[in-house]
């Protein structure tokens, strides 16, 4: 009786206030988790989980203190896994293109994803994720897929001796599709790099024939780890189509190269230490600051 009694009042007191004018709070937005990599490996070797959270109209959650909960799916049965916290990082675009007015100008893009760095899968086959956000932020879960073996190269793994073009073999133009003249991301082969001793980082990136829509950010950002470093680290930017297919028959076909590394989308960012071995690899969105990172434990390894 007295819970029907509290009810009635309620409503009373809902229907006074939509008389007098007043508007019920909008429901507060529904973030779901979007994965910003497809391929990861079961075994013991660590996986990098790259994400973000959105709503349904688009907008983005960022800088939020978020954690992970990882489940094994089991049709649908689940079993906790593992629960690990992300990190908010940041990445910063400069993006030059050609306005109608030909002129080239500089745009300034600022996204983010947030990472768990470091998460390990026992087993292949579908895996669910859980976000867990301070302050109570609605979420929902994403589910993906665990392979049971890697198709681009893992850490450890000795680096491809890949004979790419430079800017001594070719004009800018015909290696790479960066609107600029030239850049210092083409000075070198892989092949030459590991010959060097030094750790060095290469990527696969392709800022006008881009699927992902992730290269842009990755080539602007590679280019700030080169002069970040003061030039002292060599950042190789390779092609992953082939342009001649791409420019002229509209067709994206790998090129040798992304062949090669037998690399399963774009971009990759692979740090290489100096015995000519992975190190570090990123899928899709990085930082200079997890970059950078990678190649001073290279250097100290």
């Amino acid at each position: 009786m007295l819970f029907r009694t509290l009810l009635a009042v309620g409503v009373a007191l809902v229907a006074l206030m939509a008389g007098c004018g007043g508007e019920p709070e909008p429901p507060a937005p529904v973030y779901s988790g979007i994965v910003a990599a497809a391929e990861f490996v079961a075994g013991e070797q660590p996986n990098r989980f790259p994400f973000g959270l959105a709503d349904k109209n688009g907008a983005f959650l960022e800088g939020a203190e978020v954690s992970v909960r990882f489940f094994e799916l089991d049709g649908e049965d689940s079993r906790f896994h593992a629960e690990a916290p992300a990190v908010w990082r940041e990445v910063e675009g400069v993006t030059p293109h050609i306005h109608d007015d030909g002129e080239l100008h500089l745009h300034l893009d600022y996204t983010g994803l947030y990472v768990v760095d470091a998460v390990t899968f026992p087993s292949p086959g579908i895996w669910g994720a859980e976000f867990v956000v301070e302050g109570g932020t609605l979420t929902k879960g994403t589910a993906f897929q665990v392979q049971a073996e890697a198709s681009a190269p893992t850490v450890g793994e000795a680096a491809p001796r890949t004979e790419n073009l430079t800017i001594h073999d070719a004009p800018f133009a015909e290696i790479s599709t960066r609107p600029v003249e030239g850049d210092a991301l083409h000075n070198v082969s892989v092949a030459e790099a590991i010959d060097t001793g030094e750790p060095f980082v290469v990527f696969f990136a392709s800022p006008r024939f881009c699927v992902s829509a992730l290269c842009g950010p990755v080539t602007d950002t590679l280019e700030r780890v080169h002069k970040e470093s003061g030039g002292t680290v060599e950042v190789i930017h390779i092609e992953p189509w082939d342009l001649d297919a791409a420019r002229n028959e509209g067709r994206l076909t790998p090129s040798a190269e992304m062949a090669e590394w037998g690399l399963p989308s774009e971009p990759w960012t692979f740090v290489v230490d100096g015995g000519g071995r992975i190190s570090a690899r990123y899928e899709g969105l990085v930082t200079a600051e997890e970059v950078l990172g990678a190649v001073r434990a290279a250097g100290a390894g």
